[in-house]
């Protein structure tokens, strides 16, 4: 198998508008969708891109 680079980053955050607002308002990503975390159901799930869905800009956080 050959590697070609990341497919997606997931890290946690505590502010989930604040957020929300600096990467699709300052960085300019897409708030792509909003679930719930399947490990924990009182969790959200937020998955972020950029408008073009290009490699490598797919980023998640749970709260």
């Amino acid at each position: 198998m050959q590697l070609t680079g990341i497919h997606h980053l997931t890290t946690v955050t505590a502010r989930v508008t604040e957020n929300q607002a600096f990467y699709t308002q300052v960085l300019g990503l897409r708030l792509v969708k909003i679930t719930v975390n399947q490990d924990d159901v009182s969790a959200y799930h937020l998955f972020y891109a950029d408008g073009a869905a290009s490699p490598g800009t797919d980023l998640t956080f749970f709260d």
